[in-house]
């Protein structure tokens, strides 16, 4: 009944806050107070943030702020994963988000905005062209049980984030992230946060963002430690690469046209904006030097990424011994089969689909950061199966992030929920999350099961090597 009337206890009593622009004003509920559409920064297309103007009197955040214009979709929504991010069967009203090119805001929520709490901003994922924030809007079970600010920034994406037009106004949806950050330094003090004691953390394209965080000079001293979930990269676009998307993109288009018909002209491209190398504010390709930010890392995936996006291709999830022998080879069948002997070869598919990408560049990240630097690195792999298309999709991309952060649609999956928070709310509180680091020699890695979660070492081992083999083959 608590969580049930989550959305109407909104409209409780209010609470303020004092920022460098202004007091706000949230709603405070359940123990939480709920911050919502705060403004961070100023925008102007295809220029860097500015600071956010002031505004006298109180200003009302208590209704949800825009995300980046963007294609149609909500996850939220989602008649397939919908419940599942929202964390239960109603808070359909809460999924309404509205879009808007002005969208550099960030929700706070905050068991009180006295004290001094670890701080986790979470930066969305959705590549770099797709998502928002609002997944911490519903995550009110988080900052309540783990005594955590929980902070979730929207910045700008696809074309209005990162159009390469010069280098002067490159990877401007990164820099919003690092204004996001340096409004999190000077504000969340005020909402019972500690600024020296900041961790950020994504999925997917969050987890991307923040792989190229950890190369950009401008975001030094703005985080203490970062977890990255299902997206770890290990190269961004070269400046050739994006000038030449521009290029494309101008051959058909106007940079001053309104949002939404640019948009329509990128879909009707099919250019891809991301970060790119602009010589200021990413000096350099990822990994070509020491990257300038040493913290501790979580690092991760899941056990089925690629098994929400091949729904259609219905032969993958009744897999017989004939039609895996034909995806994969006979060594790596026997290496799976040995250290899962209860998989079906559908099952044994989507362990190989994961492990010879998001899981693979996960471990080189974690090798090549070790490397490079003098912070600790934890591994983790998340393998519960959700009962989600009757079971079909498993350990899906994504299926740890709601969890992570309380919410818990099925009740089987609750233990595993608590592992996670628990886990990410301990290392917010001091780098530890309670398994052991990851070594080159023994490569302890967490693994997250339902209704228990065990540390291995070196899992799946065979089959790792295996395919860095198959891997650095077919990169000669």
């Amino acid at each position: 009944m608590l969580r049930r009337n989550f959305l109407l206890s909104l409209a409780a009593r209010p609470d303020t806050a004092e920022t460098t622009a202004g007091r706000v004003q949230g709603r405070a509920a359940n123990g939480i107070t709920v911050f919502r559409g705060i403004t961070y920064a100023k925008q102007t297309r295809f220029v860097p943030p500015q600071p956010a103007e002031k505004w006298t009197g109180i200003k009302d955040c208590s209704a949800t702020g825009p995300r980046c214009v963007q294609g149609p979709g909500n996850i939220f929504l989602s008649p397939t994963i919908g419940e599942y991010f929202r964390g239960s069967k109603d808070r359909v009203e809460l999924a309404a988000q509205p879009d808007s090119e002005d969208c550099l805001v960030l929700n706070v929520l905050t068991p009180s905005t006295r004290g001094r709490r670890p701080v986790m901003v979470y930066i969305h994922g959705g590549g770099f062209s797709a998502g928002s924030s609002h997944l911490t809007v519903f995550a009110d079970r988080f900052p309540r049980e783990q005594d955590v600010v929980l902070v979730g920034v929207n910045h700008r994406i696809n074309v209005f984030g990162y159009l390469h037009v010069n280098p002067e106004t490159s990877n401007i949806g990164q820099l919003d992230l690092v204004a996001a950050l340096e409004w999190v330094r000077d504000n969340i003090a005020n909402f019972g946060g500690d600024p020296g004691n900041v961790t950020i953390f994504g999925e997917s394209g969050g987890a991307a963002k923040i792989s190229t965080l950890l190369f950009m000079p401008s975001a030094r001293g703005l985080f203490r430690r970062a977890i990255l979930e299902s997206g770890s990269i290990l190269k961004v676009q070269t400046q050739e690469e994006a000038a030449a998307g521009t290029r494309k993109l101008l051959a058909s288009a106007s940079l001053t046209m309104p949002a939404p018909d640019l948009l329509k002209a990128v879909i009707a491209s099919g250019l891809r904006f991301e970060p790119a190398v602009d010589g200021r504010s990413l000096p350099s390709q990822l990994w070509q030097s020491k990257p300038p930010i040493d913290v501790p890392l979580i690092i991760g995936c899941c056990k089925d990424e690629t098994s929400l996006f091949t729904l259609k291709d219905e032969a993958l999830y009744s897999l017989d011994d004939p039609g895996l022998r034909s995806r994969m080879s006979a060594n790596l069948i026997a290496a799976y089969r040995a250290a899962h002997p209860k998989d079906t070869p559908s099952d044994i598919w989507f362990r190989y689909a994961t492990d010879r990408e998001r899981r693979a560049d996960g471990n080189r990240q974690a090798e090549r950061y070790l490397a490079h630097g003098h912070s600790p690195v934890y591994m983790y792999h998340f393998v519960w199966n959700t009962p989600l298309v009757k079971g079909k999709i498993r350990a899906f991309h994504t299926a740890e992030l709601p969890l992570a952060m309380r919410l818990v649609r099925f009740p089987e999956s609750d233990l595993v929920s608590q592992a996670l928070a628990t886990a990410w709310a301990g290392f917010a509180r001091n780098s530890d999350p309670k398994w052991p680091a990851f070594t080159l020699d023994k490569r302890a890695t967490k693994i997250f099961d339902s209704p228990n979660s065990t540390v291995v070492n070196d899992p799946d081992r065979e089959a790792r090597l295996l395919i860095a083999a198959e891997n650095e083959k077919g990169a000669r």
